[in-house]
């Protein structure tokens, strides 16, 4: 019988309990069974892991490769009307290159983008992956132990079977006489060729039991290191984002058209309530016409809390009063001597429909 078929028909015998011999008991194999059962369920952690950081390897290479090319982009453009129907671009504040980046480091990003990427497959993935390899070796190893031990237990059974052929035959020698005598003879030559077949099978496994047992062993030791990865994994990528920040430089850059706002209408909008969304430390210009230009471009500008030497009360003004509003001048008109005061200031020429509040020439 060969080995293959003996492997198989074992493996029947102790799966569905097809044998004879019902106090068979089978070869042990069950420390490295369980090991191998925590270890599986181990190495589809590493796989979840090694999964979800190639996705934030890929993701932080791909931020930092846009934000390079957003910051080498050129910034929108503020025109003027130079007249006859044609409009040429204002200069761009002094210092900066007219990029969105400024005077950013585009070398250091290429080089946070290209060593992230490069630490995170030296000190996390490679060793992640070696342990990985390392289990599917183990792995391939304990299903050929498992099938000297199927060969082990076929062989038991073979030397067992014999055992029970020669004492029958035994039982039966005074009928047979000197024939009984020679198969007697000729069994107990098979029956020592089996055992040392048997032997050199219980060899084997012992010594492939032994070496999937430390390889296991030593795997599951080495696990305590997923969380020292992981750990790895968040250092450098806080590196790489620290790196690519500093990278950046100033943020706060002045854009071009930009002055201080007037205190009398940072007074305004103390006492109205209003909220003004504007960059980051950058005061909003007066009568400018941008999305991010102030809302003093919507509303009329208000009094400051007293007309004429009488206090006036200082209203709060809704977003429908002021959506078509006309923006406050930039310079105010004298008033000639002995005129009455103005009711209201229209840019545009027109009646003023918006305010009853009296603005005083300077």
């Amino acid at each position: 019988m060969g080995a293959g078929w003996r492997r198989f028909t074992e493996k029947a015998r102790q799966k569905w309990h097809i044998t004879a011999d019902k106090g068979f008991a089978s070869s042990s194999n069950a420390r490295n069974e369980l090991m191998l059962r925590d270890a599986g369920e181990f190495a589809g952690h590493i796989k979840r892991c090694e999964k979800d950081i190639r996705i934030l390897k890929n993701a932080t290479e791909g931020l930092i490769n846009t934000t390079k090319a957003v910051m080498s982009a050129p910034l929108p453009k503020v025109y003027e009307d130079c007249g006859n129907g044609t409009a040429q671009p204002i200069a761009t504040t002094q210092g900066l290159s007219g990029a969105i980046g400024g005077d950013f480091k585009v070398d250091e990003l290429q080089r946070v983008s290209k060593e992230t990427a490069k630490k995170l497959e030296a000190e996390v993935l490679a060793p992640m992956q070696r342990w990985t390899t390392a289990y599917n070796t183990v792995q391939a190893r304990m299903n050929k132990l498992e099938g000297v031990r199927l060969e082990v237990d076929s062989r038991r059974r073979t030397v067992a079977e014999l055992g029970q052929k020669i004492d029958k035959q035994r039982a039966r020698l005074p009928q047979t006489k000197s024939k009984g005598e020679f198969d007697i003879e000729q069994t107990i030559k098979k029956v020592q060729h089996k055992e040392n077949k048997l032997a050199a099978a219980r060899q084997s496994f012992k010594e492939q039991e032994a070496l999937v047992y430390q390889q296991l062993a030593q795997l599951i030791r080495d696990a305590v290191w997923l969380k020292s990865y992981i750990a790895a994994v968040m250092r450098l990528e806080q590196e790489a984002f620290q790196s690519a920040y500093a990278s950046l430089g100033p943020s706060k850059a002045t854009l071009p058209l930009q002055q201080e706002m007037p205190a009398q209408s940072e007074q305004m909008m103390m006492t109205t309530g209003s909220t003004i969304s504007q960059p980051m430390n950058v005061a909003p210009q007066v009568g400018s016409t941008g999305l991010m230009s102030s809302v003093t471009n919507k509303i009329r500008k208000q009094p400051s809390g007293k007309e004429n030497g009488a206090k006036v009360q200082v209203a709060a003004v809704s977003n429908k009063e002021y959506i078509d509003m006309p923006a406050v001048p930039a310079n105010r008109i004298t008033r000639a001597p002995g005129s009455v005061a103005s009711t209201g200031y229209d840019r545009y020429g027109e009646q003023p429909q918006y305010a009853q509040q009296q603005v005083w020439a300077a």
